[in-house]
């Protein structure tokens, strides 16, 4: 004789499960339809990074090719200090980020803002100097982030005093 207890246990959970189904069935559908909203939004950003990836790459190689000069601009350039300074602001850098820019020290730049009359300056220095006039700040920026990350500020050690 089959046991009492276990039939009724059983038939109890058949029709829990059968009614959790049904209450549940609402929320399946909105699930699959939330995935599937998801994998959409997946595969345009996917596109949409591939497209950015592709327009940066193209604006990094116009950016690279537009600031070189010519030799014969670099020949016929006067520069000074108050063009360097002049410069310098128009593209709203500091002297350490235009110097970077340049490939020289940020001690040059105060040097060559600090001093009187006409500078003579290395062909390198002088060629990065002409090439930097074609740049717009934007430009600037973005050539400064290219060429390197800004360098990290440093950690203070030990205690901090409380007075």
């Amino acid at each position: 004789m089959p046991n009492i207890g276990a039939l009724l246990k059983e038939e109890i959970r058949r029709l829990a499960r059968r009614e959790a189904r049904v209450l549940t069935a609402g929320l399946r559908r909105d699930n699959a339809k939330l995935k599937r909203t998801v994998a959409e939004h997946k595969r345009r950003l996917a596109g949409l990074e591939r497209d950015n990836r592709r327009l940066v790459a193209g604006a990094d190689a116009r950016l690279k090719e537009a600031v070189t000069a010519s030799p014969e601009e670099v020949a016929g350039a006067r520069i000074g200090a108050s063009r360097v300074r002049a410069l310098r602001k128009r593209l709203r850098l500091s002297q350490g980020e235009f110097a970077r820019l340049l490939g020289v020290s940020p001690n040059t730049v105060f040097v060559w803002e600090s001093k009187q009359g006409r500078l003579s300056l290395r062909d390198k220095a002088k060629a990065a100097i002409v090439a930097a006039r074609k740049l717009t700040a934007r430009d600037a920026r973005r050539k400064l982030d290219l060429l390197a990350p800004k360098p990290a500020a440093k950690k203070r050690r030990g205690r901090r005093r409380t007075h």
